[in-house]
């Protein structure tokens, strides 16, 4: 399937909020397309490049993001609210089009295993310990999700990491192996974070911040 897409210096992962502010006007054509359609438009993080350059590299499995709301400006430009929904390949780039597009293979979840629940339950009380860490509000902690496979992408998201790091959790093509890679790299900060004290806070609200919404 074609799909329009939008480079990005993130990550986002599936189920993940993604607030967008759109000026660019090919990008603005970009919005109108997607309105006029599914509402739909695929994430790449950026592996070389600028968001606005035309030698921009990225990474060949993004996340398709949908469109929830839209917020037009008096000037054209417009806040535009999403959701990571699916992870997707791309295949191949359409040559001719006003903004990127490229055709992509749409990526199935994994199915789960017991095993699963068991790595679960120990990356939700390591990410719960994390967070903490970070100044996360109580309202927030209660909403970390039990569902192995939200609460793996929801870790990865969250964890403040560059995003080489966080690509190679999106890229991983099972619960399993995102919750064991996860668990290992939450360990690895949460082990810098007490011998080196708090050294960040939580990013804003957003794909690669804490957001539950």
């Amino acid at each position: 399937m074609e799909l329009p897409l939008f480079p990005l210096h993130l990550v986002l992962f599936p189920g993940r909020p993604l607030p967008l502010h759109i000026f660019e006007p090919r990008y603005r054509q970009m919005l109108r397309d997607c309105m006029d359609g599914d509402r739909r438009f695929g994430v790449l993080a950026i592996r070389s490049g600028r968001e606005t350059g035309q030698d921009t590299e990225v990474f060949d499995i993004g996340t398709v993001a949908e469109i929830e709301a839209v917020e037009q400006l008096p000037d054209g430009r417009s806040d535009v609210f999403t959701r990571g929904v699916q992870r997707f390949r791309l295949r191949s780039l359409v040559p001719g089009a006003p903004y990127l597009k490229g055709n992509v293979e749409l990526l199935d979840e994994p199915i789960q295993h017991e095993v699963d629940n068991v790595q679960a339950k120990q990356l939700r009380e390591l990410l719960l310990c994390y967070l903490r860490g970070l100044g996360a509000p109580t309202e927030l902690l209660e909403r970390v999700p039990n569902d192995p496979n939200e609460l793996a992408y929801l870790a990865g998201a969250a964890v403040q990491v560059e995003i080489p790091e966080q690509q190679k959790l999106l890229e991983l093509g099972s619960t399993t192996a995102r919750l064991e890679a996860t668990l290992r790299l939450l360990r690895r900060e949460t082990g810098l974070m007490r011998y080196l004290g708090t050294v960040g806070s939580l990013r804003p609200p957003g794909p690669c911040g804490a957001d539950l919404n």
